[in-house]
């Protein structure tokens, strides 16, 4: 039989089909579920991935013994905050209880992304992250929280497509404080930059770039969570403000006043143009002037301004180099409210970016 032209294009068309069938196939095979599990009951839900044909025990067991047997995570076990949890060496975990990712609907959903092990045991080491969960669901969000180094457990493909669950699943993503980012991540050396760990750190840019990049949710970060969104939209950091630009010694723990825009949504709420605010840091964000991603929206009143918040330009982003979530007064539950208000109109604006104005002017 004669093969003619067009019969020899289908066969070609069959058989990249067949390959491209054959090439993702062990990616849907081994594609990652999501789980949700507790050590702890008062603790918030916590985002694991589940390999085909594991248990969900597998699951969590793999993540410990990774955790306690990476050489590169060996500056997380090192923490002095979970130094007594410690077992000949290795942190230990209970079985916990597990739970499915239900939606309650109306409520806005958050996750919170971490950078410390602490965050997975009981009181007294997650009292940041129940903090921070009780405040939110006090303002009518939905919490949970992403674990330290979350895609350690899976091989690069799988971790990619596990992170596009994660986002359809959420609603918008609040980037924790903590240590020092590994200026690696931005291209530059270390000079004064403390305690870092890379592993960790290009876990967490890997996560908060794909929020950033789908352009879905919105995306608020704290200090150091602020940082890291910053990096993850490819600017860079000054490793020490007082080293570099002469930043007063106040920033490293103290209150200070900062000058806001009040034209920017996450501070129009406010009657004066001035905020004391909390601080507790040593590096800070760098963004020239002009800049087509972000809109500096705060700064302080050092004699070279230090950036103090910033709202990313498409309106998806809100991120503050002080810490909210630790004032407990009423300009820190006003911001901390503005995060899942502005989280519900952008979701109302996602789900029908037609009809939503009168659901808008309900909050606004």
């Amino acid at each position: 039989m004669q093969i003619t032209i067009s019969m020899y294009s289908v066969i070609i068309s069959n058989l990249r089909g067949l390959f491209l069938c054959l090439l993702l196939l062990p990616q849907l095979l081994w594609a990652a579920e999501l789980i949700v599990w507790r050590q702890h009951p008062q603790s918030p839900g916590i985002i694991f991935p589940k390999k085909t044909k594991q248990t969900n025990e597998e699951a969590i067991a793999e993540y410990f013994y990774k955790i306690n047997n990476t050489k590169s995570l060996k500056g997380l076990l090192d923490q002095s905050e979970i130094q007594s949890l410690r077992v000949k060496e290795k942190l230990p975990f209970s079985k916990g209880e597990f739970s499915s990712l239900k939606s309650t609907g109306h409520k806005p959903r958050f996750i919170i992304v971490t950078n410390e092990l602490r965050e997975l045991y009981g009181l007294p080491f997650s009292k940041r992250i129940q903090n921070v969960k009780k405040r939110l669901e006090m303002m009518g969000a939905e919490v949970y929280m992403l674990p330290v180094v979350h895609d350690l457990t899976l091989p690069i493909h799988e971790a990619r497509e596990y992170r596009k669950k994660i986002i359809e699943q959420f609603d918008a993503q609040l980037v924790l404080g903590g240590a020092d980012i590994d200026p690696y991540l931005y291209g530059e050396k270390n000079i004064y930059a403390r305690y870092t760990i890379r592993h960790r750190d290009l876990s967490e840019l890997k996560f908060v770039r794909a929020v950033i990049a789908e352009k879905k949710g919105m995306n608020f970060g704290i200090c150091r969570g602020h940082q890291m969104c910053a990096v993850a939209n490819h600017k860079k950091l000054f490793q020490d403000i007082q080293e570099e630009i002469g930043a007063s010694k106040v920033h490293l723990d103290g209150d200070h006043f900062i000058k806001v825009d009040d034209s920017s949504e996450i501070f129009s709420i406010f009657d004066s143009k001035k905020l004391l605010v909390n601080s507790l840091h040593h590096q800070a964000v760098i963004v020239p002037k002009n800049d087509e991603t972000y809109k500096v929206i705060a700064t302080s009143y050092d004699k070279k301004p230090v950036i103090e918040a910033l709202e990313f330009r498409n309106s998806k982003g809100y991120t503050l180099q002080f810490h909210p979530e630790l004032m407990f007064n009423e300009t820190g539950d006003k911001i901390l409210k503005r995060f899942v208000d502005l989280t519900i109109k952008n979701k109302a604006l996602e789900a029908n970016p037609i009809n939503c104005r009168q659901l808008i002017k309900k909050f606004f």
